[in-house]
């Protein structure tokens, strides 16, 4: 098995084999977590998936996870957040990545409503934007992707390119897309969301948008 973590602050990974990257402020705790910025995961081979936050108050930035192989997992990436939880997701590369036998191969959920303690700060609103998938194959995936952004806390600037899964489920939408904005480059399979943007290889427009807002599934 390779794991190699370079540069990356305050991640924990433990018995499940999950790697949590964590930024985070608690009142309970009373401790500030600085930021996890300019992070290098790389050649990874788990039985479970990477998830960043829901403790993500500091940000998440500038973090890339390179050669990452997951099997027979819930999820193979996950990123959640919610109001309250306040700080910036950005800026993070997903590049060559397999998975296999996984129920939902990426999720990005903006509304995980858990928090430590009812102290929080409901207008603390975080920041979801620039993510990027590049290289994503797999098999055996019920639901390839889940994206739920919400009005409050949309999700921007998302990225796929070179996409294609095998899927265990025929459904009409199996790319579940709720208040997003995105584009996807090239082909990709299954079809993506009506609410990403397509665009073939030398950048041109196939298919604009047409339900940014409007939850498929």
């Amino acid at each position: 098995m390779l794991c190699s973590l370079q540069n990356v602050p305050f991640v924990v990974l433990n018995v499940a084999h999950r790697v949590s990257s964590l930024s985070q402020k608690t009142s309970t705790l009373l401790i500030m977590y600085k930021a996890t910025n300019l992070s290098l995961i790389h050649d990874v081979i788990f039985s479970a998936g990477i998830s960043i936050g829901s403790e993500m108050s500091g940000g998440v930035n500038n973090v890339s996870v390179e050669n990452y192989y997951v099997w027979r997992s819930k999820r193979g990436v996950r990123i959640k957040t919610a109001p309250g939880r306040g700080g910036q997701i950005s800026d993070l590369s997903f590049k060559n990545i397999t998975l296999d036998v996984v129920r939902v191969g990426i999720v990005i959920k903006t509304d995980y409503n858990e928090h430590p303690d009812t102290g929080y700060d409901p207008k603390a609103l975080p920041v979801v934007q620039n993510i990027s998938f590049l290289g994503i194959h797999g098999n055996d995936i019920r639901v390839p992707v889940r994206i739920y952004g919400s009005a409050k806390v949309p999700v921007e600037d998302i990225v796929f390119r070179d996409f294609g899964v095998g899927v265990t489920r025929k459904k009409k939408h199996i790319f579940q897309c709720s208040f997003v904005h995105g584009k996807v480059i090239g082909k990709a399979y299954p079809r993506p969301c009506d609410s990403l943007d397509v665009y073939d290889e030398d950048g041109n427009i196939l298919r604009a948008r047409s339900r940014a807002n409007y939850t498929q599934s």
